[in-house]
């Protein structure tokens, strides 16, 4: 984040909203934002050793807060929006968290895990007003320095799961991108790169996270969650795609051939298996070739395991 902060002006997210509007965020945006939330952790008494749970759905903040953690040395726990309370009360307790985010969807869920996981200490709430019983997210970070100290990260960097979770260290967060063959993805930093692997997996984590912004380019979010994908490549000039194999399995039954003309020039499958039937007729339609990635599930990725609370 550091190095394209230098550049502050370039581009890292466009943010396509639920109301039809879209975002551009920069690299300089999200500098700010890291810095601030890092800030934020090291006054909450938040330390290496300890984690940040996160149930947020797709808006720029959950990216602060990931960013924002590596960067406090902070361990990063993101909760599947599906998994509720319950799964939001394994996560904080499998991953010893001393602080939840959530939106307001989620907020009684939040205070009732912090009530039942001794370890939480503080909720912090994006949007929604201001609440005695919770932190505002944009009120404190509004109020926090821009300036923070990259801090080395402990073990482990980042929590999947819920039911067990799962703790994966720098070593198992290299393998896992070393086994991804991003290679393949081919990213420069003039790139607008779109990810349909879950976010809250380790694949996802690398692929809409650390690897695009890494390599400087910039990421498409979209905060329904997948409900306009199709909508998304023809609205935005999306230069490359990470995605499951059913993932182009959907697409394929539309007109693909609109696509030809895009922007589009690199594929990647991951996750599960890409359909040699769908994978030509991407390519007889686009002209382009779907990249295959490994097809394991995301259980069988490295790391130490922490059983579901009973």
């Amino acid at each position: 984040m550091d190095t394209w902060a230098d550049r502050a002006a370039r581009p890292a997210m466009v943010w396509a909203r639920r109301d039809g509007r879209h975002r551009l965020l920069t690299f300089g945006h999200f500098a700010d934002r890291v810095e601030r939330f890092a800030n934020l952790l090291a006054n909450l008494g938040v330390a290496v050793g300890e984690s940040v749970v996160v149930l947020l759905p797709f808006v720029p903040e959950w990216w602060e807060v990931a960013v924002g953690a590596m960067r406090a040395g902070v361990s990063f726990a993101p909760v599947p929006s599906g998994a509720g309370a319950a799964g939001l009360t394994a996560m904080a307790t499998g991953s010893t968290a001393r602080l939840l985010v959530v939106d307001e969807a989620h907020l009684e869920a939040a205070l009732a895990t912090r009530r039942a996981c001794p370890s939480v200490r503080h909720v912090l709430c994006v949007g929604g007003l201001p609440r005695a019983d919770a932190v505002n997210y944009h009120a404190v970070m509004h109020l926090e320095e821009s300036e923070h100290e990259p801090v080395v990260p402990g073990d482990p960097v980042l929590f999947t799961g819920t039911a067990p979770v799962s703790a994966h260290g720098r070593t198992d967060l290299s393998r896992e991108r070393a086994d991804l063959c991003l290679e393949r993805l081919d990213l420069r930093a003039d790139d607008l790169h779109f990810n349909g692997i879950p976010r809250e997996t380790v694949a996802g984590f690398l692929l809409g996270l650390v690897h695009p912004w890494s390599a400087g380019a910039a990421i498409l979010v979209d905060e329904t969650g997948g409900d306009q994908d199709r909508a998304l490549l023809e609205r935005f000039p999306v230069t490359t795609v990470s995605a499951p194999g059913s993932w182009y399995a959907q697409l394929a039954g539309a007109d693909l051939g609109s696509l030809r003309h895009s922007a589009l020039r690199r594929l990647l499958a991951t996750g599960d298996q890409l359909d040699a039937g769908v994978a030509q007729a991407w390519f007889r339609e686009t002209g382009l070739r779907i990249h295959p990635g490994p097809v394991r599930a995301e259980s069988s990725v490295g790391g130490t395991t922490f059983p579901a609370p009973h």
